[in-house]
């Protein structure tokens, strides 16, 4: 276990984590909040108020994060934890409204929350919102600023802690939950010896090989003409892939001996290269620091950026790739503690005129999105348009045997029909690569077999 290091509640201030870092001057120059998380759910049956804001300022009364405060001392962003766990929950009644006008009024609503700045400062940095449709249908939202929680905070942890909570208060007799016993300062501690150490000097040394010469990915010809500018809000793109093919790829991915996330980054690698007119290919993709089990139930920003760089030319077809982005991914996956922030000052990266070092980002989301299980209660996740601060931010998800991919984009760079023929290429550019001939085992044929 490592040693909690931490300054005590509300006295001394703390260094941010590298992720952290980035991300607040991130929001500092864009003079707004970018990074209010919702999690917003429809409660249908007999919503118990009282627990259920209860049980959301425990789980904040539990995790030094959510009551984390980010202020500048000495010209530097620091931050300290602070007692109060006081969640505000605006409580809005609809239910006087005709059924079409209600709903339509909650969406402007929703808006209009996730609209709301956080005062990173003066906090707090949970807030929460619980509308009221019809006597026993609610939407309730959630918001932590992502400084302070990531996905697998929210899935794991927080969502999770937050249905015991509520199930204690309403049905009783269920035991209070165990102390935590890691916080996010004793990461940002870790996080700093580990700078210190001799694997991080390795790690530097393969990213200066893997990234020499690098430059940013150019413009896609799909992009509007206009100049780029600063954009503080996203558009999103769904779409699910047939569940034939969601077979067919993981037949293929037993074939090769690769994983399925290896199979479609190098799909959309080939779709990118049509796009660009150059063989150098430059994305990044969402790692963790998790891989200490000390930190599994911490709640914090734990997400690294990672490179991923392939060249390919434009006559590459699938299976010659295949190989090579598997080994770069392998690599990077052995390679993975070094900040980006820091690998970026370590390497010197620099933009290009205004392109950022990297500007598409390709993901495969691996936390289990498990909705709360609240007593008396039908929970259905609503879905919002999430912030990105990519061009591009393609984003891959596994839920009930099916494959489905959300696409978070810059609407100033890219109109809906500019990014639904990229989806529609990269559902082409997948379907083919399952027809590739290649050896079929017995097994593989009975599966894909509809």
């Amino acid at each position: 276990m490592i040693a909690a290091t931490r300054p005590a509640v509300g006295t001394a201030t703390g260094p941010l984590s590298h992720a952290q870092l980035g991300m607040w001057f991130l929001e500092r120059r864009a003079g707004t909040t970018l990074y209010a998380e919702p999690m917003t759910f429809r409660l249908v049956g007999e919503v118990n108020v009282r627990a259920l804001h209860a049980a959301v300022e425990e789980v904040v009364r539990r995790h030094d994060a959510l009551r984390t405060r980010f202020t500048v001392v000495d010209g530097a962003p620091r931050q300290h934890v602070v007692p109060d766990a006081t969640v505000p929950m605006a409580r809005i009644d609809l239910a006087y409204l005709p059924p079409a006008r209600r709903h339509q009024r909650a969406e402007r609503l929703l808006r209009a929350e996730l609209g709301r700045p956080i005062d990173l400062a003066q906090g707090p940095l949970a807030r929460a919102t619980l509308i009221r449709l019809a006597p026993h249908e609610h939407v309730f939202r959630l918001t932590l600023h992502h400084l302070v929680c990531d996905a697998w905070s929210w899935w794991m942890v927080v969502l999770r802690e937050l249905e015991e909570g509520y199930t204690r208060r309403v049905r009783g007799g269920h035991a209070p939950l165990e102390p935590v016993r890691t916080h996010y300062a004793d990461f940002v501690d870790w996080q700093g010896r580990w700078l210190q150490s001799p694997a991080h000097t390795r790690q530097v040394a393969h990213w200066r090989q893997a990234l020499a010469g690098v430059a940013p990915l150019p413009e896609l010809t799909l992009a509007r003409t206009t100049a780029p500018v600063p954009y503080t809000s996203s558009a999103t793109e769904w779409t699910a892939f047939p569940q034939p093919l969601h077979d067919r790829l993981r037949a293929l991915g037993r074939r090769e001996h690769v994983t399925l996330y290896m199979l479609l980054l190098t799909a959309f690698t080939r779709v990118l290269r049509r796009h660009v007119p150059v063989d150098d290919i430059l994305v990044g993709t969402r790692g963790g620091f998790r891989s200490r089990p000390e930190f599994e139930k911490t709640v914090g920003l734990f997400v690294n950026m990672l490179p991923i760089r392939t060249r390919v030319t434009e006559g590459t077809g699938f299976r010659e790739l295949l190989p090579r982005v598997r080994d770069t991914l392998l690599g990077t996956y052995l390679n993975r503690d070094l900040p980006f922030e820091r690998l970026v000052a370590e390497l010197g990266l620099r933009r290009t005129g205004p392109r950022p070092v990297i500007n598409v980002c390709v993901s495969f989301q691996t936390t289990p999105e498990v909705m709360p299980r609240l007593p008396g209660l039908d929970v259905t996740l609503l879905n919002h348009d999430p912030y990105s601060p990519f061009d591009l931010d393609l984003g891959f998800y596994t839920e009930d045997g099916g494959l489905r991919a959300l696409m978070i984009y810059n609407p100033a760079r890219y109109t809906r029909d500019a990014v639904r023929h990229l989806l529609d290429a990269l559902h082409r550019e997948l379907w083919d690569a399952t027809r590739a001939p290649g050896p079929v085992r017995a097994d593989d044929e009975k599966e894909t077999t509809v």
